[in-house]
């Protein structure tokens, strides 16, 4: 899900920031994000070493990890994805990436697996509380319509 928002967001115009905990995590989302675009071909610009995917209409995808998050320092992004949230630490997230939205008025996914009461859950329950700043949501993973993911489940 969030692969396809960051995509069809940068696709559209946007600045978007997929950021992971540590540089082995950002393997995965590349590998999902520039096999997604492959078939666009040369309509966009994919820069491996820099994992950057730019689109024609300006926009961007950049994959970050947090344990590096001066390289975060000084950006805009219209839109930031945190994946395994919980794993980066509250200071990445108040003191580095919630100013990266802030020129452009944009916009926070947070999405992880729970680990403790963190500051990723204390975000959870102002989103179960508020749902105007801040909405969240928890679907367990014998929900997902995979069926190899729903038998991996049941197999755990």
């Amino acid at each position: 899900m969030a692969g396809i928002y960051a995509l069809t967001a940068a696709d559209l115009g946007a600045a978007v920031a997929w950021v992971v905990p540590v540089y082995k995590n950002a393997r995965a989302p590349w590998r999902f994000a520039e096999t997604a675009v492959s078939p666009a071909g040369k309509r966009v610009r994919v820069n491996k070493t820099e994992r950057v995917i730019e689109f024609p209409s300006g926009g961007r995808l950049s994959v970050y990890s947090a344990d590096n998050d001066v390289a975060l320092r000084g950006e805009a992004f219209d839109v930031v994805i945190v994946d395994e949230a919980a794993r980066v630490s509250e200071e990445t997230f108040s003191d580095v990436l919630m100013p990266t939205i802030a020129d452009r008025d944009g916009s926070m996914l947070l999405i992880s697996t729970p680990h403790g009461r963190n500051w990723v859950w204390r975000e959870w329950i102002r989103g179960q509380a508020d749902g105007k700043e801040a909405a969240s949501w928890t679907a367990p993973t014998s929900d997902n319509p995979m069926p190899t993911i729903r038998r991996a489940a049941e197999k755990a």
